[in-house]
């Protein structure tokens, strides 16, 4: 099993928005048979930021799934808007469970 960790951190004043549009791709995740996903409120400075979490049975379960969720307009319509939200792109990590 692996975990995908993706960091959020919105443009100040913008992390209420990007929360609705983060449980709206965790909806859209779900809805589309894919893993379901964490989220996750944090800090980072002195603003906060968003991190989720999303657990897949293997590293090559996570690959194999990347064109489709690309092809997944439900899911990728809502990154058109969560883009211009953030501070700067976000940030992916893969930690393998032991």
């Amino acid at each position: 099993m692996i975990i995908v960790m993706r960091t959020y951190i919105p443009k100040a004043g913008k992390g209420g928005s990007l929360m609705r549009l983060i449980k709206k791709v965790a909806e859209a995740f779900e809805n589309n048979n894919f893993p379901n996903t964490e989220i996750l409120r944090a800090s980072h400075g002195l603003h906060g930021k968003i991190q989720t979490i999303q657990r897949w049975g293997s590293y090559e379960d996570y690959m194999n799934s990347r064109d489709n969720v690309r092809a997944t307009k439900q899911i990728t319509s809502l990154f058109d808007e969560i883009y211009p939200l953030l501070d700067e792109t976000h940030f992916t990590e893969l930690f393998n469970v032991e």
